[in-house]
């Protein structure tokens, strides 16, 4: 009798176990979406932003999250479909294709960068010390920010008409004329020592694919991605029946501004969807995945600064080693935080551009993650 009166009541327990186990499980999904809103609300309340889309992976479970209006009086809340500019987070895509090459010995990181280009640079060194494949991955090859070099003046002066004024160079700008530009270019210090943000370096990483691979850099990250990540609606360029998803984006004046005038695409060409998104924070939190691995390698240290594969690497009391990225254009802002630490990252990104955007999107992702950790 004490037999079966002890079975009843262990059954009884692992019954109501199971029960509070699945209803903690619900109310943690209902908590992460109401915490999403409360913010997403509270940024939509910025007269300037129309839309958001947050998205969010922890503990093996992915959030998605869209508020406001894509366009003004239009009503066309974005959703799992619209596609967005990511601007330079796509610099963190090529970081992986190069760990890739890496890993498949295509790449070595301490050769001369002119091991795999088809023309001499003699201008890619400074007293015998040449530029590595490890410099353009950290920026400190000293390479310009922007080429060609009547793009860095015109930044001089940030106005609502810099968008177009820009675009307008960009739009014809051919590989030739950017290949030809890198070699007037001159190196004023050892590579490797100081660091210089580039968008030149990121968009020379994919020449260097391409030479190594024989395909265009966008043939080489939508099969990669679409592959091993899952991210079937990642491109550069689109195709017709997709461009009707691509948001569009507003500038400082809430003017509809121009898309980004591809060259490569790996400096901030990747356009892609929030559930993609939401895979590509899994992927990078596979720590048994040896690109991930080799993606996440510090290559360069400075003081604070540390970077791995185009990617910033953070130290944080409560967040651990983590890993963020913000992109920026003309006409969207969004940002990637990925703590491996808390098995969960988020990506959060609206189609509106002012100076102060990308940091009103970093203190909304401050605070989810202060509330979801």
């Amino acid at each position: 009798m004490r037999h079966t009166l002890f079975i009843i009541i262990f059954i009884h327990l692992l019954t109501g176990c199971n029960t509070s186990e699945k209803k903690r499980k619900k109310e943690t999904v209902a908590t992460v979406k109401l915490l999403v809103t409360k913010h997403a609300d509270s940024l939509l309340e910025d007269p300037k932003i129309n839309a958001v889309s947050i998205g969010i992976y922890k503990n093996g479970k992915k959030y998605t999250s869209h508020h406001g209006v894509l366009d003004k009086g239009q009503g066309n809340s974005p959703t799992d479909s619209t596609i967005y500019e990511i601007a330079s987070v796509s610099k963190t895509f090529a970081g992986v294709l190069v760990a890739n090459a890496v890993i498949e010995g295509k790449i070595k990181l301490e050769d001369d960068i002119r091991t795999y280009l088809k023309q001499d640079f003699d201008n890619f060194e400074y007293k015998r010390h040449p530029i590595r494949i490890k410099h353009l991955l950290t920026h400190t090859s000293r390479m310009s920010k922007f080429l060609p070099e009547r793009i860095n003046a015109l930044f001089s002066d940030f106005n609502e008409e810099l968008p177009f004024k820009v675009h307008e160079i960009q739009k014809s700008y051919s590989k030739q004329e950017f290949l030809s530009d890198l070699s007037q270019l001159k190196i004023d210090t050892i590579p490797g020592v100081k660091y210089k943000y580039s968008n030149a370096d990121t968009e020379l990483m994919a020449q260097i694919l391409e030479n190594v691979y024989q395909k265009p850099f966008d043939s080489i990250l939508t099969s990669y991605f679409n592959d091993h990540v899952d991210m079937k609606n990642t491109h550069i360029h689109l195709s017709k029946n997709k461009m009707h998803h691509l948001a569009n984006g507003y500038g400082m004046t809430g003017k509809m501004v121009p898309h980004e005038a591809v060259l490569y695409g790996a400096d901030g060409g990747v356009k892609t969807t929030l559930p993609d998104m939401v895979n590509y924070i899994e992927f990078q939190l596979d720590l048994s995945n040896p690109t991930v691995l080799e993606s996440h390698r510090v290559l360069y240290v400075n003081n604070s600064r540390k970077m791995a594969y185009y990617l910033p690497v953070k130290m944080h009391k409560e967040y651990g080693v983590y890993y963020s990225m913000h992109g920026g254009s003309f006409g969207t802002q969004n940002w990637l935080f990925i703590l491996p630490e808390h098995d969960m990252g988020i990506t959060i990104v609206t189609n509106q551009s002012d100076l102060d955007t990308a940091n009103k999107l970093a203190h909304t992702v401050k605070a989810l993650l202060q509330e979801l950790m």
